[in-house]
């Protein structure tokens, strides 16, 4: 179990800053005023924008991707937990989940189209692309903290 509280811990601190980074793009759309005099709002936007898609896709603290841990603590859980050892990759790891009941339809369809949006993202930048992730970013934290904050190990 010490290895799925470890993971569980590096979760959560990648979920924690993927959620400071949606507060704050959020934030400064709602005020829609620039607060740094050297960027107009939109140079200021781009830039708070990438930065909540880059702590999606990538969390340079942890060096891991928050999606990446989000799915191999689901692993982990699958394993230590249910006693459903060599599962492997993301999309087999969410299937058995659904199948294993701990993930319902909906957070299983929500978390295949993260995994989608996040290989879209890793190789080709596309400023349509980068606006769709950066809408749907607050409510893929919501699946990854319920589900995460629902799987919590004992004691945490």
């Amino acid at each position: 179990m010490e290895k799925l509280s470890q993971k569980y811990k590096k979760l959560m601190q990648a979920l924690s800053t993927l959620e400071k980074a949606a507060q704050t793009l959020r934030i400064f759309v709602k005020e829609g005023v620039s607060y740094n005099p050297h960027l107009d709002y939109e140079e200021e936007y781009r830039g708070l924008r990438d930065s909540a898609i880059q702590r999606f896709e990538y969390s340079t603290s942890l060096k891991s991707l928050s999606l990446d841990l989000f799915w191999k603590y689901l692993k982990v859980y699958l394993d230590k937990v249910l006693a459903l050892p060599d599962i492997n990759g993301p999309r087999p790891v969410i299937r058995t989940s659904y199948s294993s009941n701990i993930i319902n339809e909906e957070e299983t369809e929500n978390i295949l189209k993260m995994i989608d949006d996040r290989n879209r993202t890793l190789h080709i930048y596309v400023e349509e692309i980068a606006e769709d992730l950066a809408a749907k970013i607050p409510s893929y934290y919501a699946v990854m903290h319920g589900v995460a904050t629902r799987l919590a190990p004992p004691g945490s």
